[in-house]
């Protein structure tokens, strides 16, 4: 049975349309209503809005880790930052990269599916005239690459998956980063059925004034969703900085395990004396200073120019000692 309307509504429905609020799904312009959006169910986001952004904090230590290494590497100042992060299916990735690129196919098991990384070829030529003494702004026809230009680039993508590999490792038990091949037209690279869903991280990457390129990296869903798995079941958060946040007490045992493991250096100052130029000049053997400290006095043990403890001097076997009698700056108590 249809909803009546009452008198109210037919003259709320009257007045906007003389006003010309009325749209054409009979629903009244500027009143509330639950927000629609369009949902295409050939292409599902099958990750969530805070599951990506977990995974994409993931790679703010690689990128930092990257641009270190890097610019050591080309010993030039490079820029290395994500500027896109986009839910795609596997052909139109493929679809979107030029015919003739350079591409590297990794596992990363135990994870299932494979790592697309995709360098244009402004980049990989760039880079290959830094690594031979240019200054890589060089100019070249759009062409395969050789295999000497991949083999000089080579050590530059191993630095980068590396990289990869080691900002996962911590939440992945013997995780490994295997090369499967290389490919310079991305319609043979297969790394995954046209319809399935990735996700894909471009990266713009500055090495001087004149190299400059966009290297992308392209995920299986499935990859990840079991990466945050393994990261939630471990107990691990991704902060904005460091990576991923630790227990504190962790944190603590970490520090005082190291801290125990480290030499101080000791100094026990019996006295000190001044003395104008000429005595100095004029100081022979068998000469005697006087210092500041009275026989009997308690002497000062600093570590790192700190003063820590007082104590008097003695001799153990052949060797000359402290014993530390008290804190120093507490001149009531002293220690047992």
């Amino acid at each position: 049975m249809a909803n009546i309307l009452s008198q109210e509504e037919i003259d709320a429905l009257l007045g906007a349309a003389e006003r010309g609020e009325l749209k054409e799904d009979g629903s009244i312009a500027g009143t509330d209503g639950p927000a629609i959006t369009d949902y295409n169910f050939r292409r599902p986001n099958l990750i969530t809005k805070d599951q990506l952004r977990e995974f994409t904090n993931l790679h703010e230590v690689f990128v930092r880790e990257a641009q270190t290494s890097l610019s050591l590497l080309m010993r030039i100042s490079t820029e290395f930052r994500m500027v896109s992060t986009e839910q795609q299916q596997y052909s139109e990735f493929i679809g979107s990269l030029p015919t003739i690129s350079h591409l590297a196919l990794y596992s990363a098991e135990p994870l299932p599916g494979s790592i697309a990384i995709e360098i244009n070829l402004a980049l990989v030529f760039g880079l290959v005239d830094l690594r031979l003494g240019g200054s890589g702004g060089i100019e070249t026809s759009i062409r395969q690459p050789t295999e000497l230009e991949v083999a000089i680039i080579e050590p530059i993508i191993r630095k980068i998956s590396n990289h990869l590999q080691d900002s996962w490792k911590d939440f992945v038990e013997n995780l490994k980063f295997k090369l499967l091949r290389y490919e310079s037209n991305p319609e043979y690279l297969q790394a995954a059925p046209a319809d399935a869903p990735m996700v894909v991280l471009a990266f713009e990457v500055k090495l001087g004034a004149e190299t400059n390129g966009i290297i992308n990296i392209c995920y299986p869903v499935p990859m990840i969703l079991a990466l945050l798995e393994k990261i939630s079941s471990k107990g691990g958060q991704m902060d904005n900085y460091y990576g991923k946040a630790k227990d504190v007490n962790e944190i603590r045992k970490r520090l005082l395990s190291t801290l125990m493991n480290v030499p101080m250096h000791g100094k026990v100052v019996l006295g000190k004396s001044s003395l104008l130029g000429r005595e100095l000049v004029d100081l022979c053997p068998g000469d005697v200073i006087v210092l500041d400290k009275k026989v009997g006095s308690p002497l000062v043990f600093s570590i790192m120019s700190e003063p820590l403890f007082k104590g008097f001097p003695g001799q153990h076997g052949d060797s000359l000692c402290l014993k530390i009698n008290q804190y120093h700056g507490d001149d009531d108590n002293a220690l047992g």
